[in-house]
């Protein structure tokens, strides 16, 4: 599997603290920054890794490509993650709708708020997450190709 992760600012500090704790998850994180925590905007990080983890699936024809996005409350990097193709991302303050997320709605990219969870949480969401796998349910897979599609 291949995990990415990046914030913003504010979520800085529990990105470098997953990061620390990527053994205790039995996972390699790759990390996309920032690498302070100095004043930044999270559409730019929320761009990088979705386009990362898209472009890494699209070359390596592998989907256990996974994604984890922090900022303040989650809410940002959860809408411009979302607004990319290939991308279903679930803003989770629990590990049940981490757990949810991935199986119901195919989830490739955690959000998670920094102001909301606390490192431990976090971990439990993650290891959620990551413990998940994609339901193949018919119902599952009907309501997931809607998604591709344009409203209206």
């Amino acid at each position: 599997m291949k995990l990415f992760i990046a914030s913003d600012h504010a979520g800085f500090d529990l990105k470098a603290a997953l990061l620390k704790r990527a053994a205790e998850l039995k996972v390699t994180l790759t990390d996309l920054g920032p690498t302070s925590d100095a004043s930044v905007d999270y559409p730019d990080y929320a761009d990088l890794l979705s386009k990362t983890l898209v472009d890494h699936e699209s070359k390596s024809g592998s989907t256990d490509t996974l994604g984890v996005l922090i900022c303040g409350s989650g809410v940002g990097v959860s809408i411009a993650a979302n607004r990319h193709p290939g991308i279903r991302a679930v803003l989770a303050e629990s590990p049940e709708v981490a757990r949810l997320g991935r199986e119901h709605n195919h989830a490739n990219v955690l959000c998670l708020g920094s102001r909301i969870v606390s490192t431990d949480k976090a971990v439990e969401i993650l290891k959620s997450f990551l413990q998940a796998n994609p339901d193949p349910g018919e119902r599952h897979l009907r309501r997931i190709e809607k998604l591709g599609k344009k409203p209206g």
